[in-house]
């Protein structure tokens, strides 16, 4: 199977997971072009992106007039062998739960670009707390920020009422073994939960279906790594609540989801239907900005 536009963070712990394979970085270049609305949203200045991987953001961020410093943020050993060839830049080796320690402060623009979901998954409690890691790492990311400088994450989104039961059919006996390796190899036991319907035929909760498609999309060759990871934390109007809770005052400035090119293309022998028997297809990508707030009495002085 010809894999879609893939791109990976890598801000988990390598004891974690398995080694970043070449594959892995060609795939994150192929989707530099699409990264690039992440840098509409940056005002010059310092920036942070953290889960650099290969460094294709870093390097075009650094490209943009008024930004001072680009600083790429990566605990991959093999990122960082990247992120270190590439001239413009200023890496750091370290995770997003320690930009305080790194001393990474008042900084004027942070990106994340699926890496929310890869902090999720590898969290050293286990996939089972992932949202909490995420939302924990959210609220140091924010605290890092100066008044008037912005958060974008690009990520994969949870499908709206994710706990409803769609029916998934598999292209034949390939697509059931794939199924099958994949319901084996997930670490969460609630997203191997399909139950049999008839040949090839399956039903799931929306979500349990959207993970799946999201993971036997790169093929048998990468599904070790790619079934670890838990690509569905949260859905799209759920972030900006709960990133507004975290009270590190960051305020909504943008968010939309959207099926990423190529998704359709390589998927297109499998097919979701909802319980009407509409065809359905999940939202594999969306982007969310955010602005630090400014005190008042900032603002006035």
């Amino acid at each position: 199977m010809t894999s879609a536009t893939h791109t990976s963070g890598s801000a988990a712990t390598d004891s974690q997971r398995p080694r970043l394979e070449e594959r892995y970085f060609r795939r994150m270049a192929a989707a530099a072009d699409e990264k690039t609305q992440l840098t509409d949203w940056l005002r010059g200045g310092r920036i942070l992106d953290i889960g650099a991987g290969g460094g294709d953001l870093a390097a075009r961020i650094a490209t943009l007039p008024d930004v001072e410093e680009v600083i790429a943020l990566d605990d991959s050993v093999d990122a960082v062998a990247h992120l270190n060839a590439i001239h413009g830049i200023t890496v750091r080796f370290g995770t997003a739960d320690q930009l305080a320690e790194l001393g990474l402060r008042d900084l004027d623009g942070i990106v994340m670009s699926s890496v929310l979901h890869e902090i999720a998954s590898y969290n050293p409690r286990g996939p089972e707390h992932g949202r909490q890691a995420a939302l924990a790492n959210l609220a140091v990311i924010g605290r890092a920020l100066r008044p008037g400088g912005v958060l974008v994450i690009r990520d994969f989104v949870t499908p709206s009422n994710p706990d409803r039961t769609l029916t998934l059919i598999t292209p034949g006996r390939d697509g059931d073994a794939l199924l099958s390796a994949y319901r084996e190899q997930v670490p969460v036991p609630e997203l191997a939960d399909f139950t049999a319907r008839g040949p090839h035929t399956f039903t799931a909760t929306a979500r349990a279906v959207t993970e799946a498609l999201l993971t036997v999309n790169w093929g048998v060759e990468s599904l070790q790594r790619e079934a670890q990871e838990q690509y569905c934390q949260l859905q799209l109007e759920e972030l900006v609540h709960e990133v507004e809770a975290l009270q590190v005052g960051l305020s909504p400035l943008h968010h939309k989801a959207w099926v990423q090119s190529g998704y359709r293309e390589h998927l297109a022998d499998w097919t979701v239907l909802e319980q009407d028997g509409t065809p359905w297809f999940p939202e594999t990508k969306a982007i969310w900005v955010f602005e630090k707030r400014i005190p008042p009495d900032s603002a006035t002085s």
